[in-house]
């Protein structure tokens, strides 16, 4: 879809009394195999275009996405849009970005890494879904396997506003998630493993991929339970970032309008110690939510969420910011078929000075966490219970693998106790490194 068919939608909008009006383009082509015991399941090959418009009318706005795009089609749907935007309920804080907050930079999506020209082919992704997988499965402790699936796609937005604003980008990830069952006469435990790349190379070596997550099923058996306490707890690296995802939640202008947050009344106030950092960076190279505008059009720029322990502001879109008289944080994100609200960018705790080893050797007793499951989080008071399992931690060694508990205790408390390790890698949209919680209450026998 070319951008004079986009000025022309917007004219045409315009025409039937729109005020303000955007239109997307997106489109879409993903390969993908997926594998169980050896051998291809499925291998498929997708292309979605699809359009999205959005119309505005005396602050009454309605939005409607079809993956037909054909013209008449198209006319259909300026019609339809404009027809449902008389009718909703007003909305006093809908609206595109005033002319104030835009700025011109001179840089180009491009500098941001962000398009893997290597495209692999079908055959190539069959191969290394039956690597990634084989290589789990050629251990004899592991009796079975949820499979593999790995996918490559590439996605082109382009995105233009009746305000002048427009925006075009080109995109890649590719993603793989593998899973696998060891298991003896006593026990059954299950491992996986998951990561997402803007470029296809950085998911790494399969091989060594499979083999781990097969060591690490094998290490989860015999597991035990224990006896209810009080405990220091580490969240390993590889689920830590579920915490921040809990701070951005409680940092989200929605809950704040709503009176959901326990931080309601915490910005420009500690939260954390004074050595934690939380970072939103949309500039990073190669990574998956890099961008230089925000959905809205809206210049984006890296910015702290915590500094030195202080919360510095809460996630908003033009709407939420425009209800709590507050300024933009250049954080609006949307769908094709959905109005703007508030995303992160590239979210992630700055790494601390602690390795995780000598993290685990301070302890006396405690728990290793490596997997969490389940959620009861309570965010208008900060109370925090999940399940979880991992290793059992005494006189600073790894002594054995525990499950069936439940972590329990306040995002208060947690966020204000803890500290970072230096282990942090970029691997999804928010991001920490291993952390170390003081004092938690674990459930189990």
């Amino acid at each position: 879809m070319n951008k004079n068919l986009l000025e022309e939608i917007l004219k045409k909008l315009k025409k039937k009394g729109c005020d303000q009006a955007d239109v997307i383009f997106a489109e879409d082509s993903t390969s993908s195999a997926s594998s169980r015991l050896g051998k291809i399941e499925k291998t498929e090959i997708s292309e979605i275009r699809e359009i999205g418009i959005r119309a505005i009318i005396k602050k009454k706005q309605s939005i409607i996405s079809s993956t037909n795009l054909e013209s008449d089609n198209i006319n259909k749907l300026i019609d339809k849009v404009v027809e449902m935007a008389k009718v909703v309920p007003e909305d006093e804080f809908c609206g595109l970005a005033e002319e104030k907050y835009y700025e011109n930079i001179n840089k180009k999506n491009s500098e941001l890494q962000l398009f893997d020209s290597y495209k692999p082919k079908i055959k190539e992704i069959n191969e290394k879904v039956l690597e990634l997988e084989n290589s789990a499965l050629e251990n004899k402790q592991i009796i079975n396997s949820e499979g593999a699936e790995l996918s490559f796609s590439s996605v082109k937005y382009h995105l233009m506003a009746s305000n002048g604003f427009q925006t075009e980008i080109n995109k890649t990830h590719s993603d793989y998630i593998v899973a696998v069952l060891a298991g003896n006469k006593n026990s059954m435990e299950r491992a996986y493993d998951y990561k997402s790349k803007v470029f296809f190379d950085d998911l790494g070596n399969f091989k060594k991929i499979g083999k781990k997550v097969s060591v690490d099923a094998i290490k989860k058996l015999n597991s035990r339970k224990i006896k209810t306490c009080k405990s220091d707890v580490i969240f390993d690296s590889r689920i830590s970032s579920s915490l921040l995802s809990n701070l951005f939640n409680a940092c989200n202008a929605s809950a704040i309008i709503k009176g959901t947050s326990f931080l309601k009344k915490h910005k420009e106030k500690k939260v954390f110690n004074s050595k934690i950092n939380v970072i939103d960076d949309p500039h990073m190279k190669k990574r998956l939510r890099s961008k230089f505008f925000d959905a809205e059009g809206l210049t984006t720029k890296k910015q702290h969420l915590i500094e030195n322990g202080t919360l510095k502001f809460f996630f908003n879109c033009l709407s939420t910011a425009r209800q709590l008289k507050d300024t933009p944080s250049r954080h609006g994100s949307r769908s094709i078929s959905s109005i703007p609200s508030a995303s992160y960018s590239n979210l992630y705790l700055d790494k601390g000075d602690y390795k995780k080893k000598d993290m685990i050797k301070s302890m006396k007793k405690g728990l290793l966490v490596t997997e969490l499951m389940g959620s009861s989080i309570n965010y208008a008071n900060g109370d925090y219970s999940r399940g979880a399992s991992g290793f059992w931690i005494e006189n600073g060694e790894i002594s054995y693998p525990v499950s069936e508990i439940t972590i329990a205790g306040n995002l208060k408390n947690i966020f204000s106790n803890l500290s970072a390790a230096d282990d942090l890698e970029f691997n999804f949209g928010i991001n920490a490194p291993s952390i170390f919680v003081e004092n938690l209450t674990l459930g189990g026998i």
